[in-house]
């Protein structure tokens, strides 16, 4: 008889609420206190796809009612609070409940925001089914889907941004995708090799959000609940289809493409994690290699 583990516990609903926490949760917890703030971010109040426009701010309110009351369903008391450029759920316990000490224990009790949250690991062991819940829930609050997000040869992409803190979780999301057969272009580290190769800035401007890269048409596979992120995913994924006939490979940890890159003054610099300081990295799978990558072990 199979032990029991605690993915085997997991369903599609928690599994798409632990992607949101991940993505933009903060935990507030004291003895009065035990939310859990999730906040849906737009930089501009429009979002443009190629031929569709979309009210940002209209769309992540109505999709998120479906949201709340899928929350609800699994007793959660949630609430949705409106301001001028973010959306926020703020679900609420009046005490230790059985949800509120899983979801605790699953996201890690040392850790209380996205700036360090890492994925669950019965997350990488549960169904696809919740896999893809996870990353759905992770997209929804931290995707970008817009016309801007192209190749240099026009080939639409999907951005998720992930807190330049955090430096574990963008491999990590990778790995899951490319579990699910969804494969990831390129992962624009903030880091200063990355950001500003030829070493011409002073500034810590590299020190931006991680940008994970995966083409319209891969993404399919995982989509958003959010309708203006999805109606966008299927105009720029058809745009792909018909303009090109390559599909990005599955990375397994080498690169072909070699390219030297100028000495960085910041390669040193505080803004990087320890595993990381003082090394000098020609290409983003460098520094995957240094970040824990499955694929490179």
């Amino acid at each position: 008889m199979e032990k029991n583990k605690i993915s085997n516990f997991l369903t599609p609903d928690i599994s798409y609420l632990l992607g949101l926490i991940t993505g933009r949760g903060e935990i507030q917890y004291s003895a009065e206190i035990k939310k859990i703030v999730i906040d849906f971010e737009y930089k501009a109040l429009q979002s443009k796809a190629i031929t569709k426009i979309f009210d940002q701010k209209l769309h992540i309110q109505t999709s998120l009612d479906s949201v709340v009351v899928r929350l609800q369903n699994i007793g959660i008391d949630v609430r949705k609070d409106v301001s001028d450029n973010k959306i926020t759920l703020v679900l609420k316990w009046e005490k230790e409940d059985i949800s509120w000490l899983f979801i605790k224990f699953l996201i890690n009790g040392t850790r209380f925001s996205y700036h360090d949250f890492l994925i669950p690991e019965p997350i990488f062991e549960t169904s696809d089914t919740n896999k893809k819940e996870f990353l759905r829930g992770l997209s929804d609050v931290t995707a970008y889907v817009r016309n801007s997000n192209r190749d240099q040869r026009g080939k639409h992409r999907v951005y998720i941004e992930i807190s330049n803190k955090n430096w574990l979780l963008p491999p990590q999301i990778c790995q899951l995708l490319q579990g699910l057969d969804v494969a990831v272009q390129y992962i624009g580290y903030g880091h200063p090799n990355i950001r500003d190769p030829k070493a011409k800035s002073a500034s810590t401007s590299w020190a931006k959000e991680h940008q994970i890269k995966i083409y319209a048409e891969d993404f399919e596979k995982i989509g958003f609940y959010i309708s203006h992120k999805n109606e966008a995913l299927e105009e720029l994924s058809n745009y792909n289809k018909e303009n090109f006939s390559n599909r990005q490979k599955i990375c397994d940890g080498t690169t072909n493409r070699k390219v030297t890159k100028m000495p960085h003054p910041h390669e040193t610099h505080e803004k990087l994690p320890n595993v990381l300081q003082g090394k000098h990295f020609n290409g983003f799978k460098e520094i995957c290699k240094n970040l824990g990558c499955y694929k490179q072990k």
